[in-house]
């Protein structure tokens, strides 16, 4: 016999202790004993779309280029740029509008001031940069290019190559090989820009799963896979479950159960103090399948 049936988590109600909303512990009023061939799945799942399109320590990095068009490549006074852009949600338009503002107040008091702006377009959900200077050339870093680190001066920002927090390759497209150089007559066209970074959620638990599943970076404490079905400001409510969903967790003891809400990459989802609400469903597994 089970000696509990149902738990209804919400993060409203998560211990001092706890990080955030989207890494927090629950405590239950008493210890709770799981028999043999027990098993859960999650359920009930209330999460709102409360993140933003840039994300401070997560995507909020421009990463640029400028130099001139000395035809000696290797003379070329390249300088390299990691620009933060402000973390809030955005449309294609508003942040063509902020890489526009931006890379004006990165550039001012250089030979190049005011010589690249940004626009974008709703009908192919591209970003175009162009520079108002013939003489001028410019990169916008694909991900090998950040890695690298490049050749030439960097200025702004430092960063770190491992984890470059970069709009640059999933957002804008550039994701393997090295930039070209863009010019007066040949502007930048971004790939399609995607405003939607996560497309998935997963839910971790590390005192409760049965490290029996594995993620796209290893994991092995995810409970639950939440698709993302709505829109900033709107709540995701996700009931879906299948009998392959039951997760083992006999002869477990539950007291204080730890979760978190993180993206495809292993990253903290930011909730800014909204709250996530799910329910745990216990039942006895059949072992004769």
């Amino acid at each position: 016999m089970l000696p509990i049936k149902k738990i209804y988590i919400d993060s409203k109600h998560k211990t001092k202790d706890s990080l955030s909303s989207s890494h927090f512990k629950y405590d239950l009023p008493e210890s709770v004993l799981m028999p043999d061939n027990c098993g859960f799945y999650v359920c009930d799942v209330c999460i709102p779309h409360s993140w933003y399109t840039i994300k401070h320590g997560i995507n909020d990095r421009f990463y640029l280029q400028v130099s001139n068009d000395n035809t000696n490549v290797n003379l070329r006074p390249n300088q390299n740029y990691a620009i933060i852009l402000d973390s809030k949600q955005y449309t294609g338009a508003e942040l063509a509008t902020e890489l526009s503002s931006k890379m004006t107040a990165n550039l001012s008091g250089t030979a190049y001031a005011g010589g690249l702006t940004a626009s974008y377009s709703a009908s192919t959900q591209k970003i175009t940069i162009v520079t108002t200077y013939s003489d001028m050339t410019f990169k916008i870093l694909t991900a090998d290019d950040i890695k690298t680190k490049l050749d030439g001066t960097w200025v702004g920002d430092a960063y770190n190559e491992n984890d470059p927090c970069d709009i640059n390759s999933e957002m804008l497209k550039l994701i393997s090989g090295n930039s070209g150089y863009q010019t007066f007559t040949n502007p930048f066209v971004s790939g399609y820009v995607n405003l939607q970074p996560i497309r998935n959620l997963y839910l971790h638990s590390s005192n409760i799963g049965s490290y029996s599943t594995i993620g796209l970076y290893g994991a092995r404490t995810i409970i639950k896979k939440i698709q993302v079905t709505a829109d900033f400001n709107h709540m995701i409510v996700d009931n879906l479950v299948s009998g392959n969903d039951f997760m083992d967790c006999s002869r477990v003891t539950l007291k204080q159960l730890e979760f978190r809400l993180l993206n495809e990459d292993g990253e903290l989802v930011p909730l800014h103090g909204a709250n996530c609400s799910f329910s745990l469903v216990f039942d006895i597994m059949d072992t004769k399948s």
